[in-house]
């Protein structure tokens, strides 16, 4: 059986207060989008089809798999799956529907939805169990405990119908139902189509429709800046209890942010507020102190980084080397036993193993046009408070003065200094 997925991204996301589409905010560093378009991947869906609202052109959608459809006007997500379908001519099988707003969505509740519509199934509905007060449509069961409707929790306020299953949105449809989407009607209230009004049109037609039972929080919607955050937190405990099952140890896992793309090796000390950010893999045996915030880099076996380091833009941390307090490393390529302990910037730098850089450093890699290289070598020392303009080229063995400015090569085994001389003069009053 063919399987395909349609992705409803139509929603304007006003109650997000952002210029941002609602399905591009992120939650772990990913967007809710690619949250879902990885879910169904990992699924074993191959093709989906997003739904988005024809004045969002910030959607970039890059995987070849997915393809892109445009809901004109803000009709209801019956209208929106009807525009997707017009897209699966010929298509016969399975089709998922998800919603970009749930990121949470699982694997395995795609796999039951799509094992469930194997099974002679026409529509597949995915809910939970709530017993207190809350705004999620109600399934309702036929005496065959069979759904046979769903009320919305807006049109619920006239009906007062007591259920305590809620709809979890989520659904598997079998491609021979998919024209009795036509037969959905405006709902009087809101004068959109309801996609949930399909299951009491398929169960007046006697088709086969499934529950299956998943989690409140697999389909937590988001739809403020307040959900977000409820999300992040949730995505957060995720991402740490994976890695502290794997061996890192997290000395407070509260206050450390770990991007969803994070690697890990084994034997990793996280101390507490730590934050990292995009494209970070750690090997083992690194130790990450309080208040760094670590980006875009790759840190080898052993080292030792912060506290209150920056490590950002494609920086490659070497093995067995310090980087100390209040350190910014930007695009650099630090060999190892390097130590940088105090105080220091490295931008667009190449420094070779067991090399020693004073507190205060700082490499000048910006001219106001260009961005420099600075390449230091092997087994060097580079004494305190020195500036060091780029481009420029320091071999092996070197010893450069403290607060020195040093703006020209240095040949390898060599004294550096570059400081105006020190002149004392006696002071006339005594």
């Amino acid at each position: 059986m063919e399987i395909c997925s349609i992705i409803l991204s139509a929603g304007k996301g006003s109650r997000m207060l952002s210029s941002t589409p609602k399905p591009l905010h992120t939650i772990s560093g990913k967007t809710m989008l690619q949250w879902v378009i990885d879910a169904n991947q990992s699924a074993g869906i191959k093709k989906s089809i997003i739904v988005t609202p024809q004045e969002f052109d910030k959607f970039a959608i890059e995987n070849k798999n997915v393809i892109q459809t445009i809901q004109k006007k803000p009709l209801g997500t019956g209208d929106a799956v009807r525009k997707a379908t017009s897209l699966l001519d010929n298509f016969e099988g399975a089709v998922l529907i998800c919603f970009a707003d749930t990121p949470f969505v699982t694997p395995k509740t795609l796999k039951k939805i799509i094992n469930s519509l194997n099974n002679d199934n026409d529509l597949v509905l995915t809910g939970f169990r709530k017993f207190d007060k809350n705004k999620y449509g109600k399934i309702i069961f036929d005496n065959n405990k069979k759904p046979c409707e769903i009320i919305e929790y807006k049109d619920n306020k006239r009906n007062k119908v007591d259920s305590i299953f809620c709809n979890g949105g989520i659904m598997g449809i079998h491609s021979s139902c998919l024209t009795h989407l036509n037969k959905i009607r405006k709902n009087s209230l809101s004068g959109e189509f309801y996609l949930t009004d399909i299951v009491k049109i398929l169960s007046k037609e006697n088709k086969n429709i499934s529950f299956i039972e998943i989690n409140e929080e697999e389909i937590i919607g988001i739809n403020t800046q307040l959900d977000l955050s409820i999300a992040e937190g949730i995505s957060q405990n995720l991402i740490r209890n994976k890695a502290m099952m794997n061996g890192v140890k997290l000395i407070d896992p509260n206050t450390t942010f770990i991007n969803y793309d994070t690697k890990f090796g084994k034997d990793i000390i996280i101390q507490p507020n730590v934050v990292f950010g995009n494209n970070v893999v750690i090997e083992s045996f690194v130790e990450i102190k309080s208040f760094s915030y670590i980006e875009e880099c790759k840190i080898k076996k052993g080292s030792i980084i912060g506290p209150f380091a920056r490590i950002r833009g494609g920086t490659i941390i070497g093995e067995n080397t310090r980087i100390g307090n209040f350190v910014e490393i930007k695009k650099s390529n630090i060999s190892n036993k390097v130590k940088i302990n105090h105080l220091s910037y490295i931008g667009d730098a190449e420094i070779g193993s067991s090399t020693n850089i004073g507190a205060g450093t700082i490499t000048c890699n910006y001219d106001g046009k260009n961005k420099n290289q600075t390449r230091i070598g092997k087994n060097s020392f580079v004494g305190s408070n020195s500036t060091i303009i780029a481009p420029i080229k320091i071999g092996d063995n070197v010893t450069m003065g403290a607060g020195s400015v040093f703006n020209k090569n240095i040949p390898k085994n060599n004294l550096s200094i570059g400081r105006a001389y020190q002149i004392n003069k006696k002071n006339k009053k005594n």
